[in-house]
């Protein structure tokens, strides 16, 4: 029998009215909606958000075969944790366990293949090393990321590859308000996975402020993922990056619609809104000394 401690992922959703049927019970299709749900969730955790993670490599993943069990239903309103756990990965294919609990109850067992294909011959293709590592990492705990600071001829590279993504293809600014010189003068932070993909950065900048102050800004994060903390740590990685410095007070520009982040982290507001590449943005503040 499946248990909670034997999957080192659980994704958790509440059933929806539409996913019950007639018998007032999960219609049984639904399944495998909520592990494809669960497995976008779990490739991020394993730093391969998809699609970048795997696109990043030239191939992706094929849902080759399901095979599942049904223990007991799930009702209107039931929230569900979704376990899943990589069991094998040969040449290209991988072959992942899944279990449903609600509460106590174990609902629905099953296994899933995927196959890795190379999109260019749509053929299958060797599953990459740095996939397999972040997949073991995952499983075993440890970071699936990492974080660097360095100078724009050190991470240049990545950092405009997620900023091309974020602000200028999915915010549509314009290219040529995004690139200024104080890119070559900031201090960047960029998280990345095993591959070498970017999937966060920002910068800070100390050149040509008042003595004691600091700018933060460019801060992204690719769309697959947000919500896994890596701006948390970027922001903080400035933070402390600034504080080093003796930076007594940071600043920064932020998108209104992300000001409750920002908060959260010490930052406060000052004045009113104002258009910046005619998105709203506000003046934040904080304080390094207290």
């Amino acid at each position: 029998m499946a248990q909670r401690e034997d999957f080192p992922f659980i994704h958790r959703l509440r059933v929806r009215w539409q996913e019950v049927d007639a018998q007032k019970v999960v219609f049984n299709g639904h399944y495998l909606s909520y592990l494809d749900v669960a497995m976008s969730d779990y490739w991020r955790a394993a730093g391969l958000p998809y699609p970048e993670g795997m696109s990043h490599h030239g191939g992706d993943m094929y849902a080759r075969q399901h095979t599942l069990a049904y223990h007991a239903p799930a009702v209107l309103d039931d929230l569900l944790d979704i376990g899943v756990r990589c069991d094998h990965i040969g040449n290209s294919s991988m072959k992942l366990a899944w279990a449903v609990w609600s509460d106590h109850r174990l609902l629905v067992t099953g296994e899933v293949i995927y196959v890795h294909t190379s999109l260019a011959t749509r053929r299958p293709d060797p599953v990459p090393a740095s996939v397999r590592s972040q997949i073991q990492a995952q499983a075993e705990g440890r970071p699936v990321t990492q974080l660097r600071l360095g100078r724009w001829d050190e991470l240049g590279t990545a950092a405009k590859a997620v900023r091309e993504i974020v602000f200028v293809g999915e915010q549509k600014i314009p290219a040529h308000e995004e690139w200024d010189a104080d890119d070559a003068q900031a201090l960047h932070a960029v998280v990345l996975n095993g591959a070498g993909l970017a999937l966060a950065t920002g910068r800070l900048i100390t050149m040509g402020q008042p003595a004691g102050q600091a700018r933060i800004g460019r801060m992204a994060v690719l769309r697959s993922m947000r919500g896994s903390g890596l701006g948390r740590q970027i922001l903080q990685a400035l933070v402390d990056a600034a504080r080093a410095q003796d930076v007594r007070t940071v600043t920064l520009h932020a998108q209104t619609a992300a000001r409750r982040f920002y908060e959260s982290l010490g930052f406060i507001a000052e004045g009113d809104a104002f258009d910046e590449v005619d998105i709203p943005h506000i003046l934040m503040r904080q304080d390094l000394r207290r």
